[in-house]
């Protein structure tokens, strides 16, 4: 059972756990509830007066199960506790009840102030007993005198619990856990004072009874998970999100489809903050509504029919929709939900054709968003996967355009604090005063535009969950405290764990590359300029560059695998390291969506995780020549001024960084002047210029830009293919073997000269003009 099972008020699922004790004659004396499979706790005054003992057997009845069956059972010798001291029984029956539900076991300590829940068989209840009610006090330290070993619970306005509730659970109604069991009600004194003050047994003290009895502790934050319907109460913080999201299903009833980066919280948004309000009635007849939520997943149409719409893999979306209403008539339409849609997407290849069942699935959705049939579709998609959406799915874009809908991309101060604040308060916890602003002003001075703004970035979402969640776990006394966050080290201070944990996910194979995706991801320092390392946002195409190899073989290694690098990126997506998402054509959340990038969650990373700090600066020179050589490139291809080509130091740099590193096409695939675009148009092979002494005879090399004719003098500084530069140089490698010339041979014209370079020359691709001579 989940604990928000028996957080239900209705109290189903504990009257199911709970047992009659009998004595030989069949008469209630006690109460009992199951803490395991086949196993019932309850008071050891409560068997001493069925007539038994520890090693004896007993008898127990389900009264709220079927058949309300009548089971003998075996004390447990081991687990008895005498009745003075700390009272407690453990009965091993024969069987479980079919129909019997164990309860989930909470911590009695910090839960004072709860309303408590307990069900017995008191004289005056119904033979089938009743409720009874009080609040949670505190625990009481243990009398040294007393032969009870340790401390009990007090209740209080517990006037409903008499005799009969003896070895009843006492259930947190705040977060649906057993905290303890009845054990001593109190009787007023000569005045009628003291009445309603009962005691019972923690849980901390069965579980050194029985140490197989596992504490459940529910917190009200999520850490690394989304929040679904199970978990509305804890869900604060996304009003503004939760009312666009209305107001554009207002509007574009038939279908809307929602973007936002991974780590923004979208399921989250749908499931806890939006379906809520539908259920509610947030939107005129909504809550007549069937909320249906499917994956896409391996089979996308099996996964809608186990969503609620049988026979959808025959009959289609449209025909399913109207037999599930025709079956439910207090329905008047279909919320069909399908969250992360880009699983449905995804593919080794954008040039590979999807799965037949994979495209059977887009032309349903595409026809039931176009037919009459009463069904709202909500499709949840990361925003980096929209440029697949548009190239594979253009009909279904088309569709679902009129309701597109990015999500917003900050949180305000009040957003920030309720998502902090409300969920320990509804849980019946406590910050230390001035905590929850010490937590937003460090979120925000992580986030460099944010402590200017005083809004943070919705992808902090995970981090700050992250650490909230340890936060509770570590609470005292009901209070989230000040010294335990400073000994996390505030917002970030989990990081370096959950980093090193991520990367431990991966091979010794996937290290490496995992290495070049973040440190890629990291705009380095800008020392002279006192600009800090910070995180940026690069393009999947080039970041998968980066990633594929190390430069030239043999000496870097071989090229990896594709699928080696999907795994990486999926990893550390996934583990919330990076984010992926698309870049915006505009600054309104309605723009053009743009090309894939990914980024870092968190610019945090890069100054509290030591491994990437190293990484960074091991890998420092490479990337910070990657930057200028980027910047001088686009300027280049802007304006084609040879003086933003490579030369000098910065060349001879890049020719270095070559052999160790994978450059992007942008950079490595330029060729005397041309554009990416000409670049990718012109055929490649190995090839480079020749030593001058070992040449073609027909071959005459240029020294500069403009120098033809015999070649006098020492040779130019060598250059690569995308290393944009003025001057050529020589090759150490065999003399060239053939020359394809590709321009016209009347005397004048300069065309590249490509040479066949033996295996191991470090210039095989190396591309220079040279003057060809009919």
């Amino acid at each position: 059972m989940t604990a928000d099972e028996n957080a239900d008020g209705s109290g189903a699922m504990l009257y199911t756990a709970v047992a009659q004790i009998l004595n030989a004659h069949g008469d209630v004396v006690g109460t009992g509830f199951l803490i395991e499979e086949g196993v019932v706790v309850t008071c050891s005054h409560v068997v001493a007066l069925a007539g038994s003992g520890p090693g004896r057997t007993l008898s127990a009845a389900f009264p709220h199960v079927a058949g309300s069956p009548r089971l003998d059972g075996h004390v447990v010798t081991e687990a008895w506790r005498d009745p003075n001291g700390a009272d407690i029984a453990v009965v091993r029956l024969e069987s479980t009840p079919t129909g019997a539900r164990v309860l989930a076991m909470g911590m009695a300590a910090d839960c004072g102030g709860h309303r408590v829940r307990s069900y017995g068989f008191p004289q005056q209840a119904p033979q089938s007993g009743h409720f009874g009610y009080g609040v949670a006090g505190h625990l009481l330290p243990p009398a040294p005198a007393s032969a009870r070993a340790g401390s009990l619970l007090q209740l209080t306005d517990a006037n409903d619990l008499t005799t009969g509730f003896s070895g009843a659970p006492v259930l947190d109604e705040m977060t649906g856990l057993v905290i303890g069991m009845v054990s001593a009600i109190t009787a007023p004194d000569a005045y009628n004072r003291g009445q309603g003050i009962v005691y019972a047994t923690p849980t901390e003290m069965l579980r050194t009874v029985w140490p197989g009895l596992n504490a459940q502790d529910v917190s009200p934050y999520r850490g690394l998970e989304p929040f679904t319907v199970e978990h509305v109460r804890w869900f604060h913080g996304r009003d503004t999100a939760v009312e666009r999201v209305l107001a554009a299903l207002a509007r574009h009833r038939r279908a809307l489809l929602l973007l936002g980066p991974s780590g923004a919280g979208k399921s989250s948004l749908i499931q806890a903050g939006v379906l809520p309000r539908l259920a509610a009635g947030g939107l005129p007849g909504s809550d007549r509504w069937l909320p249906l939520l499917a994956r896409p997943g391996q089979d996308p149409l099996e996964e809608l029919e186990r969503a609620g719409l049988p026979g959808v893999g025959g009959d289609g979306i449209v025909a399913a929709v109207e037999r599930r209403l025709a079956a439910e008539s207090d329905r008047q339409r279909v919320l069909l939900v399908i969250d992360q849609f880009e699983e449905l997407l995804a593919q080794p290849s954008a040039t590979e054709r999807l799965p037949d069942g994979h495209l059977a699935a887009i032309e349903q959705i595409t026809e039931a968003i176009s037919s009459q049939v009463p069904l709202s579709v909500i499709l949840i998609l990361r925003d980096d996967f929209y440029p697949r959406l548009a190239a594979l799915a253009p009909e279904l874009l088309e569709a679902t355009t009129p309701g597109l809908l990015n999500m917003p991309t900050t949180l305000s101060i009040q957003d920030l604090h309720a998502i902090i604040t409300r969920p320990a308060q509804d849980a019946g916890a406590r910050f230390k005063e001035g905590l929850p602003e010490r937590i937003i002003d460090d979120v925000l001075a992580a986030d460099h535009d944010g402590a200017t703004a005083r809004q943070a970035t919705v992808t902090v979402l995970p981090l700050l969950e992250l650490m909230l969640s340890q936060l509770w776990k570590d609470r005292q006394d009901g209070y989230l405290t000040h010294e335990v966050y400073q000994h996390m080290g505030g917002v970030t201070g989990s990081l370096a764990t959950w980093g090193d944990n991520a990367i431990r996910w991966l091979s010794a194979e996937q290290r490496p590359v995992a290495r070049r995706i973040l440190t890629a991801l990291v705009r380095p320092a800008d020392d002279p300029h006192h600009i800090p390392a910070v995180r940026q946002q690069v393009p999947l195409a080039k970041l998968r560059e980066l990633a594929s190899d190390t430069g030239t073989p043999p000496a870097a290694g071989p090229v990896v695998d594709d699928q080696v690098i999907n795994t990486v990126i999926k990893t550390l997506t996934h583990q919330r390291i990076m984010t992926t998402h698309n870049a915006r054509a505009g600054e309104r959340s309605d723009d053009a969506v743009g090309d894939p990038v990914a980024e870092l969650i968190h610019d945090a990373l890069i100054r509290e995780w030591g491994t990437l700090r190293d990484w960074v600066r091991q890998d420092h020179r490479f990337h910070d020549w990657l930057r200028r050589a980027t910047e001088q490139h686009a300027r280049w291809d802007t304006h084609r001024n040879p003086d933003d080509l490579l030369h000098g130091t910065d060349l001879a740099e890049g020719l270095s960084w070559e052999g160790k590193y994978r450059l992007p096409r942008d950079i490595a695939h330029v060729r005397d002047g041309q554009s990416p675009a000409a670049a990718k148009r012109r055929p490649s092979s190995p090839a480079s210029q020749c030593h001058p002494r070992r040449r073609s005879p027909d071959c005459r090399r240029r020294r500069g830009a403009g120098d033809v004719g015999p070649e006098r003098g020492p040779a130019p500084a060598a250059r690569r293919p995308g290393l944009p530069s003025a001057g050529g140089g020589p090759c150490s490698g065999e003399p060239g073997r053939r020359c394809q010339r590709t321009g016209s041979a009347d005397g004048r014209t300069v065309v590249p000269c490509r040479r066949v370079h033996p295996p191991g020359c470090a210039n095989r691709r190396l591309t220079v003009p040279c003057r060809h001579r009919p």
